[in-house]
């Protein structure tokens, strides 16, 4: 069964320089998910924050700069030698060599770091997109509930009406016309409430959204029922294999090995051939030579460790992020299973049943047969079981988001 679509004031991203343009289209759930991608500002940041990660791939393929030592020796300030026989000036050009196949070493461990921060943006989306979703039906739930209560206070609007009449032709008492009034005050203050709340659920989503400039822009959707087949196993092994954070996990323990090996190679030293010129008085020299660091000390034994420590704890992130999806998917398909048998339970037999009494006690009250408590109670347990219905269609369309953001995938009925 499917509720009817509610319109909603909205905001939009940008405000509309022509005075003449058209109104833009109205946001049904892809537009709001359009919407989030483009305008989020949490998103965005985390793209600017890969965006930095990027960054590592350019240093990673740098060599190390060159150095050019100018020297002057042997000035003289005083005594016998004149000071062409004393001076000597050089200049000497050094280049590093590195060994070890480190800057190869660099680019790789660079490149699987921004794998790791690309998988841990889209896992960031995909987060975000369930959060979404669940706001954009909060929305609906909120209008679905504003429009039970209008409804129920046309009903109390026709209701007092037709006791107005019958109090003038002297058929009813006023004590019996003032309890009617007295609930269509109750009624009035359910509706301001219903509107708070619709009012407070497109706050929340346009908050959510990144929107900040108002207009007249409209959100459309329906609480809608529609049944889902679904293997467990088969969304236990999605799970398990294509969740958005397992593979973020993944790609980090693919990083940490790629650090491992940088680390070791760093235990090669690098050589730093010179090359250079030296006047010494009046006479010109060339010198040549390369520098090697003796690692007799330091091994790079620390770095090493901690990039060893690092994969452990990769290791151990990743099997605690599968069994936590492999949790989260146990957990949301059991809360579908339930709010489906709960909304069949509504359409099968509470709607109908709470529509019938109401619908008879009116017609028995409006006959003379009938006292008005009965009447009351019937609308105000019609109005109750509609607003329940509406809740748990909400809660079997949030059970669908929560299995999908469990399983890292889509459900199509």
């Amino acid at each position: 069964m499917k509720t009817k679509i509610f319109l909603l004031t909205f905001v939009l991203a940008f405000p509309i320089p022509d005075a003449f343009a058209q109104p833009s289209p109205d946001l049904n759930l892809q537009r709001v998910i359009d919407t989030y991608i483009q305008n989020n500002l949490d998103l965005q940041a985390a793209r600017f924050k890969l965006e930095r990660t990027r960054a590592d791939q350019i240093a990673a393929r740098l060599r190390p700069n060159p150095s050019l030592t100018v020297t002057a020796e042997n000035l003289p300030l005083s005594g016998p030698t004149s000071f062409g026989d004393l001076y000597e000036i050089g200049a000497t050009y050094t280049d590093t060599i590195e060994l070890g196949s480190k800057r190869a070493l660099r680019e790789k461990a660079a490149n699987a770091t921004v794998s790791a921060a690309e998988a841990q943006f889209e896992d960031t989306m995909r987060q975000g997109l369930a959060v979404t979703k669940r706001l954009y039906y909060e929305v609906l739930l909120a209008g679905s509930i504003l429009e039970v209560t209008n409804e129920s206070r046309q009903t109390f609007d026709q209701l007092l009406q037709f006791n107005v009449t019958r109090f003038q032709e002297g058929a009813i008492p006023e004590l019996e016309l003032i309890k009617v009034r007295l609930e269509r005050v109750k009624v009035d203050s359910a509706v301001r409430q219903a509107d708070l709340g619709f009012r407070q659920a497109t706050i929340r989503l346009i908050e959510k959204l990144g929107v900040s400039v108002f207009d007249g822009q409209k959100v459309v959707g329906e609480l809608a029922f529609r049944p889902i087949s679904l293997d467990l196993n088969s969304l236990r092994q999605s799970a398990s294999a294509e969740r958005t954070d397992v593979l973020a996990a993944l790609a980090e323990i693919a990083a940490a090995n790629e650090r491992l090996a940088l680390e070791r190679g760093r235990t090669r030293p690098d050589l730093s051939p010179f090359a250079g010129y030296k006047r010494v008085g009046n006479d010109n020299t060339l010198m040549v030579g390369v520098n090697i660091p003796l690692k007799v000390r330091n091994h790079n034994e620390a770095e090493i460790s901690r990039a060893e420590a690092d994969i452990k704890t990769a290791q151990a992130r990743l099997q605690m992020v599968r069994n936590h999806a492999l949790a989260e998917v146990d957990s949301a398909y059991a809360a579908l299973q339930a709010s489906r048998e709960l909304v069949e339970t509504f359409q099968n037999d509470l709607l109908r049943q709470a529509d019938e009494s109401r619908s008879i006690s009116i017609a028995a009250y409006e006959e003379g047969g009938s006292e008005l408590l009965p009447v009351l109670d019937a609308q105000r347990t019609r109005s109750e079981v509609r607003q329940q219905y509406f809740k748990t269609l909400f809660d079997y369309q949030a059970s669908v988001v929560a299995l999908e953001l469990a399983a890292g995938r889509e459900l199509q009925p």
